[in-house]
Order: structure tokens, then C-alpha cells, then sequence
């Protein structure tokens, strides 16, 4: 009987002593909801902020894939119809320059050009400090990788160094449409500079490249002008990234 009794205290003992430890290294309720209210509000401060990140390299990504779109197109509108200088150029008439030499040359979805169709470019544009752009694009499309482009002649008179415009909206129809964010701009000299990012080289009566200082006030959030936003095209390419 002893043995008996002896055997069932430590099993006791055992249970117990486990329960003990058991409850010594649970949280009460109250340590559970102040770690969830921890982790919520950590993840409130660095979620948007990662988003935002991730955002902007997609739109990086989609700027150096038009850029490179835009190259190809005139490597072969140059083997088609020779050197850029010799182009027989269609002064004033936008959408014939952009049939004649580019059109054939992109996977076009979808062509706003001839009917002067509205659907291939978002309205509602905004530059880079949020004020809203006003454009004048008539002559536009959308590419099979959903991109938007649109075309701007300027019939290269005067002391104006480039022939035309071409603005890309990377994500197509989606937002922001915001100019510097997911719409970037190119300027199409006569020469054998081609296609350069705006804010590259300077476009009025000399072609020299422009210093980076004016690259950077042509690409300022803060800047309350129209131009804020024009040469972001030559920041991010040149940056590797969207540093604003």
C-alpha cells in the first residue's frame, strides 16, 4: 500500500510540476493583442512604403522596355527608307509622318490614328506636381504589350531642332497617368541622334547635351512650372531608377 501511495504522489508530482511549466511559458490574452497591435502598426508604416518602391521599379522597368521599343522601331524605319536627314517629311500633317515612317514598324492592339479615335490614351493626365496636363494628342495607339503611345509632329521649322514627340504611358490605360510616374517623353531629332529620351539634348536652336542640374529641375515633384515632369525620361535611364 505504500508503494501504492508512493507511486501515485509522483505521478501527481509529474502531472503538475508539467501544468506549471505549462502555464509559466503561455501569454495571457492580453500579451497576444498588444504583439498583433505591434505588428499591425510596424506593418502600416513599412507596407505603403514598400508598395511605393515596388511601384515605381515597375515603372522603371516599363520606361527602358519603350525606350528600347522605340529604338527598334527606328532601326527599322531607317533600313526601310534610308538615313533620317533624307526622310521626305510631311510638314504639318502629324499622322502621316507617324504612318509613313514608325506606324508599320510597332505591334500595334489597337489604332486611334485614322479615325482620330479616343480610347488609346487615358484622359485626365496630371504632370509631375499633380496639376493637370492639357494635351494635344491626335495621332495615338496601343502597342500588344498594353503600352500607350501617342505621336506629336512639329513640323521642323525655325529654330526647332526636332521633328516630333513621342509620349509612352508604360501601363497603358491604368493609373496614375501622371507625367515623370508612368508617362515618359522622347524627342525625335533629324540627325543621327534619333530618338532621345527628353531632357537629353537641348531642342531649340543648338543640340548640345543638357547639364544634369537642368535634368533634375526638369524632373521635380516640387516644381510648379509645366515642365516638371519632361525630362524624367533622361533621370531615370541615366539614374537606374526613380530617385524622386
Amino acid at each position: 500500500m505504500e508503494k501504492q501511495a508512493l507511486a501515485a504522489d509522483l505521478s501527481s508530482y509529474g502531472s503538475n510540476s508539467k501544468i506549471s511549466r505549462l502555464r509559466a511559458g503561455a501569454f495571457t490574452l492580453a500579451e497576444v493583442l498588444l504583439t498583433l497591435a505591434i505588428i499591425g502598426v510596424v506593418a502600416a508604416l513599412t507596407i505603403p512604403a514598400v508598395v511605393t518602391k515596388v511601384t515605381k521599379d515597375q515603372y522603371v522597368v516599363g520606361l527602358k522596355k519603350a525606350y528600347n521599343t522605340l529604338k527598334a522601331v527606328e532601326r527599322e524605319a531607317i533600313r526601310e527608307h534610308g538615313p533620317v536627314e533624307n526622310w521626305n517629311w510631311p510638314a504639318g500633317n502629324e499622322t502621316q509622318q507617324f504612318e509613313r515612317y514608325f506606324l508599320p514598324h510597332f505591334d500595334v492592339l489597337k489604332n486611334c490614328c485614322a479615325t482620330d479615335e479616343k480610347g488609346c490614351f487615358a484622359e485626365g493626365l496630371t504632370r509631375l506636381n499633380g496639376s493637370p496636363w492639357t494635351t494635344y494628342f491626335e495621332t495615338t495607339i496601343i502597342t500588344s504589350d498594353g503600352m500607350s503611345w501617342a505621336y506629336y509632329g512639329s513640323g521642323y521649322s525655325g529654330s526647332l531642332n526636332v521633328r516630333g514627340w513621342f509620349t509612352v504611358d508604360v501601363n497603358g490605360l491604368k493609373g496614375p497617368n501622371r507625367e515623370g510616374r508612368d508617362i515618359f517623353t522622347f524627342d525625335f531629332f533629324p540627325s543621327n541622334l534619333g530618338i532621345k529620351p527628353s531632357g537629353s539634348y537641348e531642342n531649340f536652336v543648338t543640340i548640345d547635351p543638357i547639364p544634369t542640374s537642368d535634368v533634375d529641375s526638369g524632373c521635380n515633384p516640387s516644381s510648379s512650372g509645366n515642365y516638371g515632369g519632361n525630362y524624367c525620361a533622361t533621370k531615370v535611364l541615366s539614374e537606374g531608377a526613380m530617385n524622386y
